[in-house]
């Protein structure tokens, strides 16, 4: 194959696109767009084996201001695809440096953090995942905690365990009734004793979060009036990162604020103007203890 020829002449032979074009009888700018082409399609990797950070200061300077562990910052990109692949990867190279081998891992659903569990690469850590909370029902919208615990236990050689009740109960009673299920007590309890947390975060405007948009619009009002500035796997938090309660709390199935905090290392994986005012309530609340975001949010929570 062409494609294939050309890449080992350049990346393993050290020759110039010139040397390349003469040798095949082929033109420069086709050698060009083919080293291209095999960078795009995954025939070449390019590992750079450098500790720096990309963005160091900005990094720092969260630790700082927020008293976390760590925090890691992925280029802004106007290009979805290019700042979506970037931020991925940075997200899973975090989740490499804090998953340890047999650790259990709580995970909460969003599509940030699918992204990054979409580039975890293989490694026998031999993890055990959870759920953070139930799930959503209806029409299927991306990822569900089920899925995404799986795919990390097949990435680890791990297990994935399944939380069998919906993230918000039809009733209070419902909720009770699914916490006194042998299997969902058994899970809960692992994630609540978890050694990492990984989560997004909704806020609080339409199509924010894995719960906001399911709810009626006297709900959503109901939130706001009570202070709820964003939610983490279902429970709604206000400005300064406590727990907002309520008849809706009442019915969520999941590990509540409060218990999360015991998790030591505790992930939250966002980005975006939207999530600046829920980022700096979790972060100043102690919600969260490590953080993946973009420069132009770190920039935007460090204001």
């Amino acid at each position: 194959m062409l494609m294939g020829r050309v890449a080992r002449m350049y990346y393993e032979h050290g020759l110039t696109h010139q040397e390349i074009a003469n040798l095949l009888g082929v033109s420069r700018v086709r050698v060009t767009r083919l080293l291209a082409e095999a960078r795009e399609s995954g025939m070449v990797e390019i590992i750079v084996h450098v500790a720096e950070s990309l963005f160091a200061d900005e990094e720092q300077a969260l630790v700082e201001r927020y008293g976390i562990k760590q925090a890691w910052v992925a280029p802004s990109v106007a290009e979805a695809s290019k700042a979506d692949r970037a931020f991925a990867v940075l997200g899973a190279e975090s989740l490499s440096q804090i998953i340890e081998k047999g650790s259990v891992v709580a995970l909460g659903l969003s599509t940030a953090v699918a992204l990054v569990v979409s580039s975890f690469p293989m490694r026998p850590l031999e993890a055990s995942f959870v759920p953070l909370a139930g799930s959503t029902g209806g029409l299927a919208k991306g990822a569900n905690p089920h899925q995404l615990a799986l795919e990390l236990a097949a990435r680890t050689q791990g297990s994935a365990f399944h939380l069998p009740a919906p993230l918000l109960a039809a009733s209070t009673e419902a909720a009770l009734s699914a916490y006194a299920d042998p299997g969902v007590k058994e899970v809960l309890v692992m994630a609540e004793g978890a050694d990492v947390l990984v989560a997004g975060l909704g806020g609080m405007e339409a199509g924010q979060g894995i719960l906001l948009g399911n709810l009626t619009a006297d709900q959503r009002e109901d939130l706001l009036r009570r202070g709820a500035v964003g939610d983490m796997g279902g429970r709604f938090f206000d400005a300064a990162g406590n727990a907002v309660t309520g008849p809706l709390d009442d019915r969520v199935v999941g590990v509540t604020l409060e218990a999360l905090k015991s998790i030591p290392n505790r992930l939250v994986v966002a980005r975006g103007a939207t999530k600046v005012t829920p980022l700096k309530a979790a972060l100043a609340g102690g919600l969260v203890n490590m953080l993946v975001t973009d420069v132009d949010t770190a920039r935007a929570l460090l204001l």
